[in-house]
């Protein structure tokens, strides 16, 4: 039976209230010794909202291989503080933010390496949205609190609250009037910012209820606000007959801007009803480099997991259940080779870190899973060093928890092609994770089936946990495999896989 919901007033009241019930801290995951560490400490109320109450100085204190020890001082004004800090010796940390005698929160682990790494860790979120029609945002005072109502304002609580390093608000194609999507590409333009956050101008095409083909949904972001330097870049919408069909917009946007400048995400493929499933005999292998995994709608990796996206036992929200023949695995099995991608489809303005859904509270709906969120290993937080990692599927996804997770194949990172014949014998992949928990389980998928794991049962969160996965038969041109992770608390990553060509 689905639950009871609770009604927008008392959503509301709960929303806006200033009394702090817990801290959030979160900080960079990677950095060289000496370098500045940037730490985000949120009182946060019982809703998981900003607590206007929580004033006051939070001690950091860096936890690592040589113990505890003060780093500095957070001033948590309006329930948000902001700090950076340095850490000389080379480690695995985490962060641990203290305000007075009762408020303590830990960190995901901050990784510090002796010198400057070729490829640095970032976080971000490329699905989002603030409303299904952005004029709700101005029904009525009560509406204006249930999240940020403008692209601005969803842009800045990704960067200073939810404390991601990219995002994009990419709304429905159907709901954006021309004069907003200007707004939008002119507003990730404006909020750009080279070394601290990066913005993608995007949106989403889908064609659901109502309309005669499925082609399923999809997020288009580009690299850039204009097409070869003049115009701005495109809105393609499904109701227009030049890009009603997924052929159709796949063409559009290859006459239109340069392959390397724009990528395609189908997400949610196993969401059954309303032709929001994937149809895998649409999709485009220039384009569509990489497929989202995990949202709050659940994983789409495969049968049996434990955040189906399946809402048709307990009623149901959406009446949505599973699409069989439209998970991930289904896709890769046809022989696309997509890197994993997770997003939050946060549909309040709160990009990676979404607290409603309509009226309702997400945690207390039958929503089954927590937002997804994207780590990409790039060169540089610029709008070039975070798209070429996209496109190269140098990314993996997780149900937000920001674990460090590598996986190769010699010299080969997660995303990458490897020829059968530089391989002699049978394939062996390294696999090096930093968890905030145990590792309840790290497998290596070949082909859509688990061939080998390792597990960590020590209690000790901060050490790498490193193993060496292998596979028993000589790989072959077709071949694939990811890396699939789960923390004993549940939280779970899957690493882009690695082609064999």
């Amino acid at each position: 039976m689905a639950q009871e919901r609770t009604s927008l007033p008392d959503v509301v009241e709960r929303l806006i209230d200033p009394k702090v019930a817990s801290l959030r801290v979160v900080t960079d995951s990677s950095a060289a010794a000496g370098e500045p560490v940037r730490v985000t400490v949120q009182a946060c109320n019982g809703a998981g909202a900003t607590a206007t109450d929580g004033a006051g100085a939070a001690a950091l204190v860096a936890m690592g291989p040589s113990g505890h020890a003060k780093v500095g001082e957070a001033t948590v004004e309006d329930g948000l503080g902001h700090a950076q800090v340095a850490i000389a010796e080379p480690g695995v940390y985490r962060i641990e933010a203290l305000v007075g005698d009762d408020l303590r929160a830990v960190s995901d682990p901050l990784e510090i390496t002796s010198d400057a790494p070729a490829q640095s860790l970032y976080w971000g979120d490329v699905h989002s949205h603030i409303r299904e029609r952005r004029a709700q945002a101005l029904i009525s005072d009560a509406d204006l609190l249930m999240g940020p109502p403008t692209v601005e304002a969803a842009l800045a609580w990704a960067r200073d609250v939810a404390t991601i390093h990219f995002a994009t608000v990419s709304d429905h194609d159907l709901k954006l009037t021309e004069a907003e999507w200007a707004d939008t590409i002119e507003v990730h333009r404006r909020l750009n910012e080279p070394g601290r956050f990066v913005t993608f101008p995007g949106y989403e095409w889908g064609c659901s209820a109502g309309f005669a083909g499925n082609f399923g949904h999809r997020h288009v972001i580009y690299r850039r606000n204009r097409v070869r330097g003049v115009d701005p870049v495109p809105l393609f919408r499904c109701d227009r007959p030049e890009t009603e069909t997924a052929q159709g917009l796949f063409d559009a946007l290859k006459r239109t801007v340069p392959i390397e400048d724009v990528i395609s995400v189908p997400h949610h493929t196993a969401r059954g009803g309303g032709n929001t499933w994937m149809n895998w005999d649409y999709c485009d292998p220039e384009l569509e480099r990489l497929c989202e995994v995990f949202s709050i709608w659940g994983s789409s990796e495969k049968l049996g997991e434990p955040y189906p996206i399946d809402y048709l036992a307990s009623g149901g929200y959406f009446g949505t259940g599973e699409a069989r023949g439209h998970h991930l695995q289904d896709g890769l099995a046809r022989g696309y080779r997509f890197g994993f991608t997770g997003g939050s489809e946060s549909h309040d303005g709160r990009p990676s870190r979404p607290l409603v859904h309509g009226p309702y509270v997400i945690s207390e709906t039958d929503f089954l899973a927590p937002p997804g969120i994207t780590g990409v290993w790039a060169t540089s937080l610029t709008r070039d060093g975070i798209f070429d990692a996209l496109r190269a599927r140098r990314c993996y996804a997780t149900t937000g928890a920001r674990m460090i997770v590598r996986f190769g194949l010699g010299d080969t990172p997660m995303g990458g092609d490897v020829a059968a014949s530089e391989l002699s014998g049978p394939a062996e992949f390294s696999a090096q994770v930093i968890g905030a928990a145990p590792i309840a389980a790290c497998e290596l998928v070949k082909n859509n089936r688990e061939i080998d794991r390792a597990s960590s049962e020590g209690p000790e969160l901060t050490a790498r946990f490193s193993a060496t996965l292998r596979d028993r038969e000589a790989a072959q041109p077709g071949d694939f495999f990811y890396l699939r992770v789960t923390q004993a608390d549940g939280e779970m990553a899957w690493a882009s896989p690695i082609f064999i060509t």
